[in-house]
């Protein structure tokens, strides 16, 4: 199951360096990402016009439902990220469940497109957040599997922007195609993306399958002093040597071959240690916990937006659905920063980078109540605060993805022993946490208090949640650690 395999008896995978590169592991796993979240949020600004059309919700309930439409998906992936992350570790195989994530997404797609009833609508969002929580389970695990140890922030922040860019233009094209095209159109688009991800998906290999054929070269016959295999004076006995496979797998691969080590009573301990109790021990680091509750505030942040800026701009400048989705353009553009941002992280930790973040984002939100008439002058104030909103959330979101690997590897001896699903599993919980509680925040906030209120809300969490980024993420404030490391 680990790669698409040609009847080539005893010869490795076709393009097994391609496939199992760490480069094509993390486009394949950012692209599943993306598409996850694209397809959650594809409809966030037509789901005021749909839910009136295609359900036939009265006008004064669609605030409410749009809400909790996005909030169970937020629920879905609460309840089924940690049950995925113990699978993961335990079948030790990350793309098969990644398959499976696929499929399920894709009978998610064909329930909305069809759903003509409010209950039928649910169901497919449920089962997007079902998806979705197997897919950023395991694809995380796979990224943090594939790539040595100093570049694990630029990838995760290749995956952040990932996110980032999907959350923020499924929106956009969602409102500009259901405009130009209709509600069906925005369906294709997604099926469309759906294609490439299935390409994507089965044409990779994972570093240890291929290993498995690193491991059959380095047990056939070696060479002599003068390049001969062992056993011939020519070199003709055996068509294929242990160098030839080498040279086609990736860098990572062949670096070192070290014979398993036998296991002992200690790693026999680990083994059987329970979900309840590898989950208890990772919930017990405070740097973990830091690491988590600032992700919770990210997704509450990002969500909060989802369920009320398009009916801001709709109220307040009247645009319709075209300008409900090209408003969180200004958002978007920041997070092409964010593989650059992860690199930083890679060599200064996330302490810093996470901290100005939050601190960073809480004028930009206060300012938001200014933004209040039908003028030029005032949409491009709410332009430019959204701007400074997504550079905060750049310097947030990649730093804290990386943070959950450093976090529970400093606990750890051996990457090996480290539950890493799990614990991105936990990363999961605390992202959906947000993205349930985001849209109700805001939803109630504005229908009760109005959108400027929700700016003055979420400014005053985004500034308290600096404090135990500046305190614990990165490890305690003030005790120095090896560049690296992260531990």
């Amino acid at each position: 199951m680990a790669g698409i395999k040609w009847p080539r008896e005893g010869k490795p995978p076709v393009l097994l360096k391609l496939r199992s590169s760490a480069g094509l592991i993390v486009t394949c796993c950012s692209f599943a990402v993306f598409t996850d979240i694209f397809l959650y949020a594809v409809i966030v600004p037509i789901m005021p016009f749909s839910l009136e059309t295609q359900v036939g919700l009265k006008a004064d309930r669609v605030q409410y439902w749009v809400s909790i439409s996005l909030a169970v998906y937020g629920a879905a992936l609460l309840v089924f990220s940690p049950i995925w992350g113990y699978i993961a570790d335990r079948i030790g195989n990350r793309r098969l469940p990644m398959l499976v994530g696929l499929i399920m997404l894709t009978a998610a797609t064909v329930i909305l497109c069809m759903s003509k009833t409010l209950a039928m609508f649910m169901v497919g969002r449920a089962l997007q957040g079902i998806s979705a929580s197997l897919t950023w389970t395991v694809g995380l695990a796979l990224v943090i599997d594939s790539v040595d140890s100093k570049d694990v922030g630029k990838a995760t922040g290749w995956v952040g922007m990932s996110t980032s860019v999907g959350v923020l233009s499924a929106p956009l094209l969602g409102g500009v195609v259901y405009a130009k095209g209709g509600y069906y159109q925005v369906f294709s688009m997604c099926f469309g993306l759906l294609a490439v991800d299935i390409a994507l998906r089965l044409a990779i290999i994972e570093v240890k399958e291929a290993k498995r054929w690193l491991d059959q070269a380095a047990n056939l016959p070696s060479s002599d002093p003068e390049g001969n295999p062992k056993g011939t004076a020519d070199g003709s006995a055996g068509n294929n040597t242990g160098g030839t496979l080498t040279t086609q797998l990736p860098e990572k691969l062949t670096e070192d071959i070290q014979p398993e080590a036998p296991i002992t009573p200690k790693d026999a301990s680990r083994t059987s240690q329970s979900p309840l109790g590898t989950l208890i021990k990772l919930l017990r680091q405070p740097r973990l916990l830091s690491a988590l509750w600032g992700t919770v505030v990210q997704a509450i942040i990002m969500t909060s937006f989802d369920s009320t800026l398009p009916l801001f701009v709709s109220d307040t400048f009247g645009w319709n659905s075209v300008g409900g989705g090209l408003i969180f353009l200004p958002i978007i553009l920041p997070s092409f920063g964010s593989p650059v941002i992860g690199a930083l992280g890679d060599r200064f930790g996330a302490k810093w980078l996470a901290t100005f973040g939050f601190f960073f984002a809480t004028p930009f939100l206060i300012c938001l109540r200014f933004v209040s008439e039908d003028s030029m002058a005032h949409k491009a104030l709410l332009c430019g605060l959204l701007v400074g909103i997504g550079i905060a959330m750049a310097f947030v979101f990649g730093p804290l993805m990386a943070e959950i690997n450093w976090a529970v590897q400093g606990d750890e001896q051996s990457s090996d022993e480290v539950p890493v699903a799990q614990a991105y599993g936990l990363y999961n919980v605390a992202f959906s946490a947000g993205t349930m509680l985001g849209p109700i925040m805001g939803g109630l906030i504005r229908d009760s208090s109005g959108f400027p209120t929700v700016g003055w809300a979420l400014a005053i969490v985004s500034f308290l949640s600096a404090i135990p980024q500046l305190i614990w993420t990165g490890g305690p404030l003030g005790v120095k650690f090896q560049t690296g490391l992260r531990s």
